[in-house]
């Protein structure tokens, strides 16, 4: 079943909304504590069920200047997820109507991973028209049992080597690589190609006597 799009919208919602569904619906169940934005998936007339979240921030400093040369311009979809069993186009639908919410003065390239350790593809990226742009690195996977979610080696402005995540008592689940796509915003504007220019040669009374298009 497909989406009906005009049955369905896509609008701004605050973190602390944000941040239970994530809890809830993504894979790593959990989030970070800021965002530049987030915007949820709702049924029309419905504001009291979220169906699904897109969650954009800043990406860390070493990826964002493997994608532009102009760091700050970078931002990162961070956190996708959605409802099991919502309609099939209905990631593709988030996605596309979050983008065009974003401040893309400012946000010139996005970015975003599909995480192999899940066996993610990232079939739906392609799919809403994002650049494939290869594998990243391997990186460890590490699990917090007890609250049963995925957590990061960085914390509280360090970074903890294998012994010391394990000593603080996290799992270990191997180490994977990520699917990276990036999403050039401009390159979506250019709709209209611009106008053919007259390239004019003129005698010495000044009248035009050869109009030709550039090629």
């Amino acid at each position: 079943m497909n989406l009906i799009k005009n049955e369905w919208e896509v609008k701004p919602i605050p973190i602390k909304t944000a941040k239970p569904f994530v809890e809830e619906w993504h894979y790593a169940h959990r989030a970070s504590a800021v965002a530049v934005s987030c915007y949820g998936l709702y049924y029309k007339g419905d504001a009291n069920n979220l169906h699904g979240i897109s969650w954009w921030m800043p990406p860390p400093l070493f990826a964002s200047q493997s994608v532009s040369h102009d760091h700050r311009s970078v931002l990162a979809l961070s956190r996708f997820c959605l409802v099991d069993d919502r309609p099939e186009n209905a990631g593709s639908f988030l996605i596309s109507k979050s983008i065009k919410l974003l401040d893309t003065k400012r946000w010139t390239t996005l970015l975003t991973y599909a995480d192999t350790g899940m066996n993610h593809d990232g079939g739906l990226y392609r799919a809403s028209n994002w650049n494939y742009n290869g594998l990243t690195g391997k990186n460890p996977i590490w699990w917090d049992v007890e609250n049963e979610c995925m957590v990061s080696r960085y914390q509280n402005g360090r970074s903890y080597n294998k012994t010391e995540m394990i000593e603080m008592g996290y799992e270990y689940r191997g180490r994977y690589a990520k699917h990276k796509f990036v999403y050039p915003v401009h390159r979506r504007r250019l709709i209209h190609k611009p106008e053919p220019q007259l390239s004019l040669a003129f005698n010495k009374e000044g009248k035009i006597i050869n109009p030709k298009l550039k090629p």
